[in-house]
C-alpha cells in the first residue's frame, strides 16, 4: 500500500511539474513584446500659460503631476508601434513631426507606426503654434523640454521591452458624460443634453508583461476633461484620477488614458438640490468622475469579455484635405477685432483671435487632415483621428473597419480644429462654427465634411498591408 501511495504521489508531482513547465513555455512564447515608460511633464511655476479657456491663466502649483506615457508594442515579426500620450490640451503638427523624425533616425520606426494622443486636459500647458494666443500662448523652451521628455521615454520603453500578451475589450459607458449642444428655440446653446449624441464606446487594452510594471491598462473614453473648475493649478483632470484609482486597486499596474470622439461632450453630474444635470466644475467632481470610470473598467475586467490579440501589427498614415466654405471677409474679422469702445467684451478671446487672424492671415483653400490606422492581426482596427472630433464620428468610423473589432482615438497627432459631422456643420453652434475663430481658420467647413473625411479614411484603410 505504501508503495502504491508513493507511486501516486510521484505521478502527481510529475504532472504538476509538467503543467508548470507548459505554463512557463506558454509565457515564454507570448506573442508581443511591450515596453513602458512615463515622465513628469509638469511645468515650473510661471514657465508657460495654461491652455484651455479663453482667459489668462497661470498655474500656482499642481493638483497632480502631468504625465507623458509611452507604450511600445512589437509583434513577432519585429513590427513596432509607439503610443505616446501626454496631459496637454492639444498637439502641434510641427512638434509631432520633429519627434517622429528623431525616433525614426534613432530606432528606425516609420512615422505611421508612431501615434500621439493628447488627453485634452484644460489644466495643461500651451504647446501649439497655430492657436489663438488668448487660449494660451506657447513657450518654445517648454516645448523643447516636452519633446526631450517624450524622446527619453521612448528610449526607456525600447530598452525594457518584455514578452507580453494583449487582450482587448470594450463596454458602453455613459456614467460621467453628456452631449453639451443644447437646442433652445431652434439655436444650439451650451448645456447638458442627454438626448444628444454621445459616444459611450469605452475600449480597454490589458497588457500583461514579464517585467515591471507587469500590467498595463490602456483605457479610452470620449468626454472633455473640463471638470476641475476655476482652479489655477496643473491637473490631468478626470483621466488622471482614473489612472490613479486603477493603479491603487491593482498591484503592479499602470493605467494609460486615450481620448475618444468627445469634442461635443462634457462631464456632468446630477445637482443634489434640483435633480437636474449640470456640468461638473470642481476638483472633487473631476476626481469622482475619474474614479467612477475606473470602477466601470474594473467591473468589465471582472465580468466582461476580453479577447486575446495576436498576429502582426500593420500601420498607415494618410494625408487629405477638408474643404472650407465661404471665407469670412476682412470686414467681418475687423468688426470683431475692433469693437466699439463702449461695447461689452472689448477684449474678449474672440477679439484677440480676430486680431491674430489679421496679423497672421491664412490664405489656404482647404484644411490638412491626417488619418492613422493601426491594425492588430485580423481582429482589431484602431483609427487615429486628428482634432477635437465629435461624437457622431465614433460609430461612423467603427462601421468602416474591416475587422470585427474597432476603436477610435481622437485628439491624435494634431489638433487644428473641431471636427464636426455634416449635421453639426448645418446646425452651427460652437463645434460647428464659432470655435473656428479660436483656431483662427479662414472659414467654416462645409456639409461635404462626412464624405471628404471618409475618403481619407478609406485610403488609409487600403494602405494597411
Amino acid at each position: 500500500m505504501k508503495h502504491v501511495l508513493f507511486l501516486v504521489t510521484a505521478v502527481i508531482v510529475c504532472v504538476s511539474q509538467a503543467c508548470l513547465l507548459v505554463r512557463a513555455n506558454e509565457t515564454g512564447k507570448r506573442p508581443w513584446s511591450v515596453g513602458y515608460a512615463e515622465a513628469d511633464i509638469t511645468p515650473a511655476p510661471g514657465q508657460v500659460q495654461m491652455s484651455g479657456f479663453g482667459r489668462e491663466r497661470y498655474a500656482g502649483g499642481a493638483l497632480a503631476p502631468l504625465l507623458t506615457q509611452v507604450a511600445v508594442l512589437r509583434d513577432r515579426e519585429d513590427n513596432t508601434g509607439v503610443l505616446i500620450t501626454a496631459d496637454i490640451l492639444h498637439l502641434d503638427h510641427v512638434m509631432v513631426e520633429a519627434i517622429r523624425r528623431a525616433i525614426g533616425h534613432k530606432h528606425g520606426i516609420p512615422a505611421e507606426n508612431i501615434m500621439f494622443v493628447a488627453s485634452h486636459t484644460h489644466w495643461g500647458p500651451a504647446v501649439r503654434f497655430r492657436m489663438s494666443f488668448s487660449i494660451g500662448a506657447p513657450n518654445v523652451w517648454y516645448m523643447g523640454f516636452l519633446e526631450q521628455k517624450i524622446l527619453d521615454g521612448v528610449d526607456v520603453a525600447m530598452e525594457n521591452l518584455s514578452q507580453a500578451t494583449i487582450e482587448y475589450g470594450w463596454f458602453d459607458f455613459r456614467g460621467i458624460g453628456s452631449n453639451r449642444r443644447l437646442p433652445v428655440n431652434g439655436k444650439i446653446t451650451w448645456g447638458p443634453y442627454k438626448k444628444g449624441s454621445f459616444d459611450g464606446h469605452t475600449p480597454i487594452f490589458r497588457i500583461e508583461r514579464n517585467a515591471k510594471p507587469q500590467q498595463l491598462l490602456v483605457v479610452g473614453h470620449a468626454c472633455h476633461p473640463t471638470s476641475s473648475g476655476t482652479i489655477q493649478k496643473w491637473s490631468p483632470d478626470y483621466p488622471g484620477a482614473m489612472r490613479d484609482f486603477l493603479a491603487a486597486e491593482l498591484s503592479d499596474t499602470k493605467a494609460v488614458f486615450v481620448q475618444g470622439c468627445g469634442g461635443d461632450a462634457k462631464v456632468v453630474h446630477e445637482d443634489p438640490e434640483t435633480g437636474k444635470l449640470t456640468f461638473s466644475n470642481s476638483p472633487e467632481r473631476a476626481k469622482a468622475a475619474g474614479e467612477k470610470l475606473a470602477r466601470a473598467v474594473l467591473k468589465h475586467l471582472e465580468t466582461g469579455q476580453m479577447i486575446p490579440l495576436d498576429g502582426q501589427l500593420a500601420c498607415s498614415l494618410t494625408t487629405g484635405q477638408i474643404s472650407y466654405g465661404l471665407r469670412w471677409s476682412r470686414d467681418q474679422i475687423e468688426r470683431q477685432a475692433f469693437p466699439e469702445p463702449k461695447k461689452k467684451g472689448q477684449h474678449s478671446w474672440q477679439t484677440w483671435s480676430a486680431r491674430q487672424s489679421l496679423a497672421l492671415p491664412d490664405h489656404s483653400d482647404s484644411f490638412r487632415y491626417d488619418v492613422q490606422i493601426w491594425k492588430l492581426g485580423d481582429r482589431l482596427m484602431i483609427f487615429g483621428m486628428e482634432g477635437e472630433i465629435c461624437s457622431p464620428w465614433g460609430p461612423m468610423l467603427r462601421a468602416m473597419a474591416r475587422t470585427e473589432l474597432a476603436m477610435v482615438v481622437g485628439y491624435a497627432n494634431g489638433t487644428g480644429s473641431y471636427i464636426p459631422d455634416s449635421r453639426i456643420v448645418r446646425e452651427g453652434g460652437y463645434e460647428g462654427l464659432t470655435s473656428q475663430h479660436a483656431y483662427f481658420l479662414p472659414a467654416p467647413f462645409t456639409e461635404n465634411i462626412d464624405s471628404e473625411i471618409k475618403q481619407i479614411v478609406t485610403r488609409a484603410i487600403n494602405a494597411v498591408k
